[in-house]
């Protein structure tokens, strides 16, 4: 049994310590079951390991820190429930990089952190699972990757998402595009999965179902934190034949300069936006009013959203809603902590495998507010329901998430506001 006293969560070094260069280390791959397993399967009185894998710096920095917060929120509920487990948590910071994404999987697969919390990237996920995530047998569950390439990935069953596919949020694009009157579109994009798939699939949708055309579709590199960099060149490229909307996918930093770039231009045209640009600091950072800005992103709308909302404020002095992907971070834990218990090991594989037990509909249901009640239950190798605060959190057979609500909103001065709440 562990101490009572030594129930804590220990916040591990993995992130800051050295580690000398990736080169040469994937060769040395555990086998299967390489896991730190305990005794038996089931049971409580251990600890479970869990990794966080997020953006706290680059070009998504302004969603890191409240995603991890979410991430780290169920274990901070099931210590102050003194639940018979103890939690050892990895932070690592992938800096919306790929190749600093994959080095920071390594750190955590190397320490033996069977399960990540991430990435937040969609390109980190893509990398990281196949250099890291595979070799070592470590299962993730994202809540803010959502380029469609990860269904098809090739990642042995080792990859779950919370956040919906963008081949959904392509389609929400381009219907509330048509809703608005608007029969031509351009896109500007970054220049990685996440951008180029999105792109595509609103340009497939919006001539498909909306009978729209793309007259052009633009490729941009992220923007340094600094913003020394212009996108003059890009826009006056998709600004071309004057589309009745611009499309813009990238993240805030980069987001900010391209739209002081568009104002500099001179032009005027519509703009709409999507997830990865939804961030309240960014007419102040922009300097001008972008009133005329509308976006969509996934929207959060489970059964224990309410709890969730009240117990995230409470704890961070934080609107829940600050991103769109908090409440997926919280479910992406609370799932992963659930497998781990009615696993008994630290064992990828074994959590993997244990994931289906936890989201079945026989199972007692068991939301966010009774968490501790649903990891003991799971300990002893009972199946349970688990529904969230970001959906009903069902899984199919890609490790997709099957049914998503979008939000369409709008900034108004230095605020977000919600226009309307589109169901897929």
């Amino acid at each position: 049994m562990v101490d009572r006293h030594k129930r804590r969560t220990v916040l591990s070094g993995v992130a800051v310590g050295a580690l000398g260069s990736l080169s040469g280390c994937l060769d040395r791959l555990p086998g299967v079951g390489s896991g730190e397993a305990d005794d038996g399967p089931g049971g409580l009185g251990r600890t479970i390991k869990i990794g966080m894998l997020h953006s706290l710096t680059g070009d998504l920095s302004h969603v890191g820190e409240p995603i991890r917060n979410a991430g780290e929120l169920p274990i901070t509920q099931l210590e102050a429930a003194d639940v018979d487990l103890a939690f050892d948590v990895g932070r690592a910071d992938a800096e919306t990089d790929s190749a600093v994404g994959v080095r920071e999987a390594l750190r955590l697969a190397q320490a033996k952190y069977p399960a990540i919390n991430g990435a937040l990237s969609s390109d980190v996920t893509l990398q990281a699972t196949q250099q890291v995530l595979i070799p070592y047998r470590t299962v993730s569950c994202s809540p803010a990757s959502t380029s469609p390439t990860i269904t098809t990935l090739n990642d042995r069953g080792l990859v779950f998402r919370t956040a919906v596919s963008d081949t959904l949020q392509g389609a929400v694009l381009a219907r509330q595009a048509a809703d608005e009157g608007y029969s031509s579109a351009a896109t500007c994009y970054v220049n990685n999965d996440y951008g180029y798939q999105l792109s595509r699939a609103f340009e497939r949708a919006f001539v498909r179902e909306a009978g729209g055309t793309v007259a052009a579709q633009v490729p941009f590199e992220q923007a340094p934190e600094d913003g020394s960099i212009s996108y003059a060149d890009e826009l006056e490229t998709a600004l071309a034949d004057d589309p009745d909307v611009l499309v813009l996918i990238g993240y805030a930093n980069s987001g900010a300069q391209l739209l002081r770039d568009l104002h500099d231009n001179g032009a005027d045209p519509a703009v709409l936006v999507t997830d990865g640009m939804r961030d309240e600091s960014l007419p102040g950072r922009v300097g001008e009013p972008i009133d005329h800005v509308r976006g969509t992103a996934p929207l959060s709308a489970g059964p224990g959203k309410d709890f969730f909302d009240r117990t995230y404020e409470s704890t961070y002095d934080a609107p829940p809603d600050s991103t769109p992907f908090n409440a997926h971070s919280y479910d992406a834990t609370a799932v992963l902590l659930l497998a781990n218990a009615y696993a008994g090991a630290n064992d990828g594989e074994l959590i993997r495998a244990s994931i289906p037990a936890v989201t079945d509909a026989t199972g007692e249901r068991i939301g966010p507010s009774d968490l501790a009640r649903g990891i003991e239950l799971a300990a002893q190798g009972d199946p349970v329901e688990y529904v969230g605060a970001s959906s009903g959190v069902r899984f199919d057979e890609n490790g997709d998430v099957v049914a998503a609500n979008f939000s369409y909103w709008t900034y108004e001065g230095d605020s977000i506001t919600q226009l309307d709440t589109v169901e897929y």
